[in-house]
C-alpha cells in the first residue's frame, strides 16, 4: 500500500470519528425481582430460585427439597412469562375437604429474561438519504417508544452529543451537523436493551447560488442577446435538489442549464435566483423572498450608423463629388456603445473605419457599404453611400455677336456687339461662370458688351458644382465705334454764292468718297433733294447739271451716308446752287 493511500485512509478515518460521536458509557443494571402494584411477582429469568414455606404467616421458613436436587436447589424458571407452583387440588380451609368442583391451587411467578425493545421515530423535518447518510432538515424531533412484554419498562435512556439521560418525551434535534443518537430501555427486573444508535445529519443551512455570464457582455451588466446566464448552486450537507430562477418577477422555473436571454425585450431586467436543498432548506428564506438578484441591461438594439460627405458635393441625378471630397462615418448606440464601424468601397475588402477617407479618383459611379456593431456585438443593417466621382472641369467658350469683322487675325466689333459665353459640364453641372475685361477683376457672367473703343482682352472660366475649376481662358477684340469720314469735292471752283451757298456752273461735277481708319468703308449711299438713298457703288462722278439741265438757277441738297465693315455709319449733307448767275 502506498504512502499516499495510507494518508487518504487516515484522513477518512479521522473525518468519520469527528462526524459521528462514540457511544457514551452505559451503566450496569442489577438483575432483580419486581413486585408490581397488583402483587404480581416478576423474576429476572436468569436468577436462581429457592422455594420455602411456612405454616404461619410470619413463622419459620422450611426449605422445600426437590426430587432432583441438581435441578431444584436452586431451580430456574424455564418459561418466559407466567410460571406456576401448584397443588393438584384445592382444599377448603374450613372443611379440610377437596373443593368441588375440583381445581388446582396455583402460585404464579413471572419469568422475565427479555429486555425491552425501543423504537425510534424522527418527525417534523424533511428527510433525505444519499450514499448511506440520512439527512434531516429544520424542525427535527425524535420520539422513543419502548415496549416490554413481561415486567414492563422501567426507564428509557438516550444520549445525543453527551451522556445518557432519562427519556420522557419528544426531543428536538436542532443542532446542525452529523449526529449520533444512542438509546435503550430497561425493564423492572434489570433486563437492559442493547444500546441502539442512529447516525444522521441535520442540515439547517440553505444552498448558495452564484451566477456567471456566458457570452458577450460589457462590464458584467450589459448583455448581448446571445449571452446566457449560468447558475451554480452548492450545498455543504444534503446537497442541492433544485435551482430556480425568474426574470422580472414572473413565475419561477427550474434551472437545468445556461439560460438564454434572447427572449427578453431590450432594456433593464432583474434575474432572481435561489436553490432548495434535499431537506427543503430554501435559499433566501421561505418562498425565496430574500433570494439573490442580478440586475442587467439586455442590449438588443444595434448601433445606428450615419455618414457625412465633407467638401465638394452636389445633389443631382447622383450625389456628385470631387477627388477632394472626404467621407466620414459615425454611429450612435443606445446603451453598450459603438465598438466598430465597418465599410467597404465598391465591393472591396471590408475595413474598420478610423478616419475620413476619399473615394477612388476615377470618374464614374462608386459606392460605400457600411454597418456598425456595438460592444455586445449587435450588428446593424447595411447602409449605402452612392456617389458619382466628377474629376473633369467644365468647358467654356466665347461667342461674339454681329456686327463683327476679322482682318489680319484681329476681331473687330462695336460696342453694340453682344458677347456671350457658352459653357457645359456633363457631370455635376456648371456652378459659376466668370469673366473679366482687361484684368479688371472677375465677375459673375451675364451677357455683356465692350463699350469703349480700342483693344480689349477678355478672360473667362467656369467652375462646376463640385468645384472643379477650369483654367483661365483668353480672348481679345478691337472695338471700333468710329464711322467712316465722308469727303465731297467739286470739279470746278464755285463761281459765286447765293444766299450764303456756293454756286457752281452747270457743267460742274461732284465727287464723293469716304475713308475708315480700322476696318474700311463698306458702302456709300446718297440722295438728292430728299429722294431715296441710292448706292454709290463706284467712284463715279455725279453731274448735277445733267440731272437737272432743264432747270435754271436751281438749289441742290445732297445727302451722303457712308458705312464701314462693322456698320458704323456717318452722314453728310451738302447744299449748293447750279446756274449761270451768282450774286
Amino acid at each position: 500500500m502506498s504512502l499516499r493511500t495510507l494518508t487518504i485512509l487516515s484522513v477518512l478515518i479521522a473525518t468519520a470519528s469527528q462526524v459521528f460521536a462514540q457511544a457514551p458509557n452505559k451503566p450496569t443494571y442489577e438483575k432483580m425481582v419486581y413486585i408490581n402494584g397488583d402483587g404480581d411477582i416478576f423474576v429476572q429469568k436468569s436468577l436462581p430460585m429457592y422455594l420455602k414455606f411456612s405454616t404461619e404467616p410470619n413463622g419459620t421458613n422450611y426449605d422445600l427439597k426437590g426430587k432432583n436436587p441438581a435441578y431444584s436447589e436452586p431451580m430456574y424458571l424455564d418459561t418466559e412469562g407466567p410460571n406456576y407452583v401448584r397443588s393438584k387440588w384445592a382444599v377448603d380451609p374450613k372443611t379440610g375437604r377437596t373443593v368441588q368442583p375440583q381445581q388446582e391451587v396455583l402460585y404464579e411467578v413471572f419469568a422475565d429474561g427479555l429486555a425491552p425493545r425501543t423504537s425510534l421515530k424522527f418527525e417534523n423535518a424533511p428527510r433525505y438519504s444519499s450514499g448511506g447518510t440520512v439527512f434531516y432538515g429544520k424542525g427535527l424531533t425524535y420520539t422513543l417508544t419502548p415496549r416490554d412484554g413481561v415486567s414492563g419498562v422501567k426507564q428509557t435512556q438516550h444520549a445525543l452529543g453527551g451522556g445518557f439521560s432519562d427519556y420522557s418525551s419528544s426531543v428536538s434535534a436542532g443542532k446542525e451537523g452529523a449526529q449520533s443518537l444512542y438509546y435503550y430501555s430497561v425493564d423492572f427486573v434489570g433486563n437492559a436493551e442493547d444500546t441502539k444508535s442512529s447516525d444522521f445529519t441535520v442540515d439547517l443551512t440553505a444552498p448558495k447560488t452564484s451566477y456567471e455570464i456566458v457570452g458577450i457582455n460589457k462590464g458584467g451588466t450589459i448583455l448581448s442577446p446571445t449571452a446566457k446566464l449560468k447558475l451554480t448552486s452548492t450545498d455543504n450537507l444534503s446537497g442541492v435538489r433544485t435551482t430556480y430562477y425568474t426574470f422580472d418577477g414572473k413565475n419561477a422555473r427550474g434551472y437545468y442549464g445556461p439560460v438564454s436571454t434572447a427572449g427578453l425585450s431590450d432594456g433593464e431586467h432583474t434575474l432572481k435566483y435561489y436553490a432548495v436543498d434535499n431537506v427543503k432548506n430554501m435559499e433566501g428564506g421561505e418562498g425565496g423572498a430574500g433570494a439573490s438578484t442580478f440586475k442587467f441591461y439586455l442590449d438588443k438594439i444595434p448601433p445606428v450608423p450615419t455618414h457625412q460627405v465633407k467638401g465638394d458635393q452636389h445633389q443631382g441625378n447622383y450625389l456628385y463629388i470631387s477627388s477632394r471630397t472626404t467621407i466620414s462615418l459615425a454611429a450612435t448606440d443606445n446603451k453598450a456603445g459603438v465598438k466598430n464601424i465597418y465599410y467597404r468601397i465598391d465591393g472591396g475588402e471590408r475595413g474598420i473605419f478610423s478616419s475620413d477617407f476619399k473615394m477612388p479618383a476615377n470618374r464614374g459611379t462608386h459606392n460605400v457599404k457600411y454597418d456598425a456593431n456595438d460592444q455586445v456585438d449587435n450588428l446593424s443593417g447595411n447602409h449605402w453611400i452612392n456617389v458619382f466621382m466628377d474629376v473633369d472641369a467644365p468647358e467654356t467658350g466665347i461667342i461674339y455677336a454681329n456686327p463683327q469683322f476679322v482682318d489680319r487675325d484681329t476681331l473687330f466689333i462695336t460696342s453694340k456687339s453682344g458677347i456671350s459665353l457658352r459653357f457645359r459640364d456633363d457631370a455635376s453641372g456648371v456652378k459659376t461662370t466668370q469673366y473679366q475685361i482687361d484684368g479688371g477683376g472677375f465677375k459673375t457672367y451675364g451677357a455683356f458688351n465692350l463699350p469703349s473703343e480700342g483693344y480689349h482682352t477678355i478672360d473667362f472660366k467656369s467652375t462646376d458644382n463640385v468645384n472643379n475649376a477650369e483654367g483661365d481662358k483668353h480672348s481679345s477684340a478691337y472695338v471700333d465705334n468710329t464711322a467712316p469720314e465722308i469727303f465731297v469735292k467739286f470739279s470746278i471752283e464755285k463761281i459765286g454764292t447765293k444766299g450764303g451757298l456756293p454756286v457752281y456752273p452747270n457743267y460742274t461735277r461732284m465727287y464723293v468718297a469716304a475713308t475708315d481708319k480700322k476696318v474700311g468703308t463698306k458702302e456709300i449711299r446718297y440722295s438728292m433733294d430728299g429722294g431715296a438713298l441710292t448706292l454709290y457703288s463706284s467712284p463715279q462722278t455725279l453731274d448735277a447739271s445733267e440731272l437737272s439741265r432743264f432747270r435754271k438757277n436751281k438749289k441742290y441738297k445732297v445727302k451722303v451716308v457712308a458705312k464701314d465693315m462693322l456698320g458704323n455709319e456717318s452722314e453728310k449733307e451738302v447744299e449748293f446752287y447750279v446756274g449761270k448767275d451768282a450774286k
